[in-house]
């Protein structure tokens, strides 16, 4: 009797590795499938954006200049906002596309169009670096928008994240964004930071002539 107990419990084991087996192989097959959906998708943008790119007048492409992005990389914006919306792709692939497409809006210096899909991009980030990055531009976007306040919060999230490559842009970021609020004192003590972190470098340079401009 206990002999078929134990045969039958090794049984029950056995099918449920089996099955546990199974379902390990389809997880693992849609992950690649979604991560392969997703790199065909981002090479297709790529390849789109650069055939816009040679569609645009030689005397548009001065440096700085800023271009309409809905009208001049129409195919590529509608491309990515199709990877965002999309449900076969894996979410490295959703964050690429936010990432791209909030980039090529804060390059045209359209501040406000970029702060939507670099929001999306903090959501889709999975590392404490990819989620530095993107908040290192939405922040910079709503800078430029005049949003000062939620410009603090993605740059102070950014930090907190501790990327320490990044850690003196952040700092200069916070400095620039207090000076923006008119909160001076608070400037003061990150400039000083950057002081002790980073002597003697640009940074520690660009953070007290931020100073020294609003006196």
């Amino acid at each position: 009797m206990e002999n078929w107990f134990d045969q039958k419990r090794l049984l029950v084991i056995s099918v449920f590795l089996v099955l546990a087996g199974i379902g390990t192989y389809v997880f693992q097959s849609m992950m690649e499938k979604k991560e392969q959906e997703g790199k065909t998708a981002l090479y297709k943008v790529q390849k789109t954006f650069e055939e816009e790119s040679k569609q645009i007048p030689e005397a548009d492409k001065v440096p700085g200049a800023a271009l309409d992005v809905d009208s001049r990389f129409s195919k590529t914006v509608a491309e990515l906002n199709a990877i965002l919306k999309s449900k076969s792709v894996e979410e490295r692939a959703l964050y690429e596309a936010a990432f791209r497409l909030g980039s090529l809006y804060l390059e045209n210096r359209q501040p406000e169009k970029a702060t939507i899909p670099l929001r999306e991009g903090v959501g889709f980030s999975k590392s404490g670096i990819q989620r530095a990055s993107v908040q290192y531009l939405l922040g910079t976007a709503f800078e430029q928008a005049n949003q000062a306040k939620e410009a603090l919060g993605a740059f102070q999230d950014g930090l907190s994240q501790n990327v320490e490559a990044m850690k003196g842009e952040f700092l200069l970021a916070l400095v620039r964004v207090h000076v923006q609020r008119k909160d001076i004192e608070e400037a003061k003590k990150i400039s000083s930071q950057i002081g002790k972190d980073f002597p003697g470098t640009k940074l520690s340079e660009s953070a007290n002539q931020l100073l020294k401009d609003v006196k």
